[in-house]
């Protein structure tokens, strides 16, 4: 099958769930991919990566600040983007997220009846919907019988629903993880001190607030201390985390690890006890999908503390894989995070993810939906 995929951005290190996608599509599909940015560290061989480019004039800034959504019309973007589509003539053009879509569409020759889908990961179903504008778009593509959507869990197709958008021509397809990448390895002995592992970006719906003020208060009920929390990532709540910490006197018990890659979190996932994973929903109203990082802890069998958040519990199931608390809930918070001392190594939720989550599943899933909308010659 000849697949023609976009995003904005191809390569992204915080979007490694798309390279991992290309990367097992391409053992059985042509795939093309098209982009504006590309890191060009990343080189995924069969992969044909198109970068075109999208300058926006001042006429167009000034548009998109008033009328947000509206129009993506761009003219060198559009003969480029048409040009490819005629010259590989796709089964089916797949768009990773649901605002860069909006671009894409925008694009088409208006004669094109080439299957298109949309995929909803987080924000583009959730904090976006704040905006009429984008809803409004939402409602058109989507009412069209060529345009088809992608939901990483059911919640966020859910939140569309809310708003009158068109969900029938969906499919719920839950992100997947390679598990030969994380493989415990029982030789290898915990830290001696007993972790409490969060991998993941410092942004406020990450919920590190609620698991620093949780951890604090669980260490003033514990007469040892040989507790610790690792954090790991880069963000904007940086600087605000660390002061919170300075400010619970808990600095010996917290790490701030930085930015680490899949070699490096596995690493930390084999030392660390308990995984956490506090997300919460902030103002903006921005959702997870299903984080990826809960998938590879439950893979290297770490029992998990999580949230009652969007898809989170069509991942994990309270007191068996782990324990769900309501968001923000620092007092429950904090209370599991004694209770699950007991837990140790947790088969069962690797078995979990190797059921329902695991990489192949994931792909002859996609690859089935692609087969089912694409046009009758296949």
């Amino acid at each position: 099958m000849k697949i023609l995929m976009y995003a904005d951005g191809f390569g992204v290190k915080t979007q490694t769930f798309i390279t991992q996608d290309v990367t097992y599509l391409t053992k059985k599909n042509e795939l093309t991919f098209v982009c504006i940015e590309q890191n060009n560290t990343v080189n995924i061989p069969h992969v044909n990566v198109q970068k075109i480019d999208y300058k926006t004039t001042i006429f167009k800034k000034i548009q998109s600040k008033f009328i947000p959504y509206t129009n993506f019309k761009n003219k060198h973007f559009k003969t480029t983007i048409n040009s490819i589509i005629n010259k590989i003539k796709p089964d089916v053009i797949h768009c990773q997220f649901g605002i860069e879509a909006l671009r894409l569409i925008d694009n088409l020759d208006q004669n094109t009846s080439i299957p298109l889908v949309i995929q909803f990961r987080g924000y583009d179903a959730s904090r976006l919907l704040n905006h009429p504008a984008y809803v409004k778009r939402l409602q058109e593509v989507l009412s069209k019988p060529h345009n088809y959507a992608i939901f990483v869990s059911e919640s966020l197709r859910k939140n569309l629903n809310k708003y009158h958008i068109n969900t029938q021509n969906s499919m719920i397809l839950h992100s997947g993880i390679d598990v030969n990448k994380f493989v415990p390895n029982p030789s290898i002995a915990k830290s001696d001190i007993f972790t409490f592992l969060q991998i993941s970006s410092l942004k406020s719906k990450k919920g590190h607030t609620y698991t620093i003020k949780a951890f604090a208060q669980f260490l003033k009920k514990q007469s040892s201390k040989k507790y610790k929390l690792q954090l790991t990532g880069d963000g904007d709540e940086k600087k605000a985390l660390k002061k919170l910490v300075t400010s619970l006197g808990i600095d010996n018990f917290v790490e701030f690890v930085g930015f680490v890659d899949h070699q490096k979190a596995k690493e930390l996932l084999e030392k660390a006890h308990v995984f956490v994973h506090h997300s919460i929903t902030p103002k903006d109203g921005d959702e997870e999908g299903i984080p990826n990082a809960l998938m590879e802890a439950m893979a290297m069998e770490l029992p998990v503390i999580s949230t009652y958040h969007a898809g989170i519990p069509e991942l994990i199931t309270n007191e068996i894989n782990g324990y769900l608390v309501k968001e923000k809930d620092i007092n429950s918070y904090a209370q599991r995070m004694e209770d699950i001392l007991s837990w140790g190594r947790t088969p069962k939720n690797r078995v979990r993810i190797k059921e329902k989550f695991e990489i192949n599943y994931h792909i002859e899933k996609l690859e089935s939906f692609y087969r089912s909308i694409s046009l009758p010659k296949y």
